[in-house]
């Protein structure tokens, strides 16, 4: 496993391409602050994207979204984030994120199977034809 930083000018082409190759992915949310226990926020949702909020030309919040389901409807939101890094797997597996805001708590973002994108179909499950 390996960890890579995302520059901050990279960001928006990142996470755009991030939702597309993750759509639909199960994904857990927990939050983890120095000091304090963990907060888990998403327990295997399938993930819609990962947006950038924009304000004054900078990326001021990042957004987390699910797809819409009977369970979970939320977002989660993350002000003022500082550092983006992908955990991936030895074969570039996507295991998921850390997302760390400018006051140290992390936003970590699992996927519960980690199989590299160019092996999946690119349908999720909710677009199949009925």
């Amino acid at each position: 496993m390996g960890t890579r930083d995302i520059p901050e000018d990279k960001w928006i082409t990142f996470f755009d391409q991030f939702s597309r190759e993750h759509r639909a992915w199960l994904a857990t949310v927990d939050r983890v602050r120095t000091g304090a226990p963990e907060h888990i926020q998403a327990v295997e949702r399938p993930l819609a994207s990962v947006v950038p909020r924009i304000a004054a030309h900078r990326i001021a919040g990042l957004e987390i979204r699910f797809h819409a389901d009977s369970h979970f409807r939320e977002s989660i939101q993350i002000d003022a984030p500082a550092t983006v890094r992908v955990n991936e797997t030895a074969d570039g597996g996507v295991q998921g994120l850390d997302i760390v805001d400018k006051e140290g708590e992390c936003t970590r973002l699992r996927f519960r199977a980690a199989p590299p994108a160019e092996i999946l179909d690119g349908i999720a499950p909710g677009e199949l034809p009925s």
